[in-house]
């Protein structure tokens, strides 16, 4: 197989017998049909979910025959400034394959693994254990056979040694959560372990949830918000990521806002990567405005502010927005300076 006789990367997994499914792992990990990955790939629409100026995902493929091992190719691509993939980005990466491994890239040895290039990443533990859990569950996998025992001590913590349970098996156990689990979590929270609780909402950051959880998420992070210590709040808030709009979870993030003087960077990272979905014009606002003065505080001139402006305006959901207020927000005392700033560095 010739590079120049593929197209898209689609294609070249469909000439090389496979089957495949993709995953954006931008913000969260969700599943893309391959249409929108070829539309995607080809330029003719932009990444929903980019990060850091690039388009994150995982490739998953395996031969057409029965019971085949799976692959994963985890691959990030620049994305211009309008937030459409730079397909020469895409190509070079195709050469690569192609050179590498030809159309065998899948068997029995090394097939799928590829030279050092820039264009692979490694997610970190908690994000492959999201992917693996959600993967398994697409694709009708077996789930981690400590499931059993996470189960067991969601309902009896007190009896069941927290120490024991696998990441992974935690991670697949709360992968379709329905009422009744969602109730023994909110019930029985305040008796887990710490570690076991970060796991835990780690886990269930790209997973939709029950109403009692996003109701007790969201006490939590406001209660956390005034504590000494702020930490926990930032792993509810991850937890609380939606794909849609959610009036409660954006009423939660105002109030963690309130009771926060100036904001730092992690808990700025956390909304920008998590909560771009209830960033509406109010909201977005006064992120832009907490931002600022985040950066003022910190001495980050103005760096801080135009590394998160810069993240979100590339979601196609806000662009609009975000350049709406940059542009009417000019004379806002509140950011004019950190927007000049930005103005400069992008002319």
């Amino acid at each position: 197989m010739n590079s120049q006789d593929i197209h898209s990367l689609s294609e070249f997994l469909l000439h090389a017998g496979t089957d495949y499914r993709i995953f954006d792992l931008g913000r969260g990990v969700y599943p893309v049909d391959s249409q929108t990955f070829l539309e995607i790939e080809n330029g003719k629409i932009c990444p929903p979910r980019p990060r850091q100026q690039h388009a994150w995902y995982a490739v998953v493929f395996w031969n057409t025959s029965a019971l085949a091992q799976r692959y994963i190719w985890f691959v990030k691509f620049p994305l211009d400034e309008q937030g459409l993939l730079i397909q020469a980005s895409r190509n070079h990466f195709l050469q690569i394959i192609v050179d590498a491994l030809g159309n065998q890239i899948t068997g029995d040895g090394d097939q799928e693994k590829l030279p050092d290039n820039p264009y692979t990443f490694t997610p970190s533990q908690q994000q492959m254990a999201q992917f693996s859990a959600i993967t398994r569950h697409t694709l009708n996998d077996a789930k981690h056979d400590g499931v059993e025992r996470v189960m067991h001590y969601l309902k009896t913590p007190s009896v069941i040694d927290w120490q024991q349970l696998p990441v992974q098996a935690i991670a697949d156990a709360v992968i379709e959560l329905d009422e009744t689990t969602a109730d023994v979590i909110a019930n029985q929270l305040d008796q887990y372990s710490t570690p076991f609780i970060d796991t835990l909402l780690s886990s269930l950051e790209s997973q939709p949830l029950p109403e009692r959880l996003t109701q007790k998420f969201c006490e939590k992070a406001v209660e956390y918000s005034t504590a000494e210590d702020t930490a926990p709040m930032l792993g509810y808030l991850r937890a609380l990521s939606q794909t849609s709009f959610s009036p409660e979870v954006n009423r939660c993030i105002n109030q963690v806002l309130d009771n926060i003087d100036t904001p730092d960077i992690d808990l700025l990272s956390v909304i920008a990567a998590r909560h771009d979905a209830q960033l509406d014009l109010l909201t977005a606002q006064r992120f832009l405005e907490v931002a600022a003065k985040a950066d003022a505080a910190g001495n980050y001139q103005h760096q801080l502010f135009i590394g998160l402006f810069s993240d979100l305006v590339q979601i196609p959901a806000l662009r609009r927005t975000l350049l709406t207020l940059a542009k009417a927000h000019q004379h806002n005392p509140a950011m004019k300076d950190a927007l000049a700033a930005l103005f400069k560095q992008a002319g």
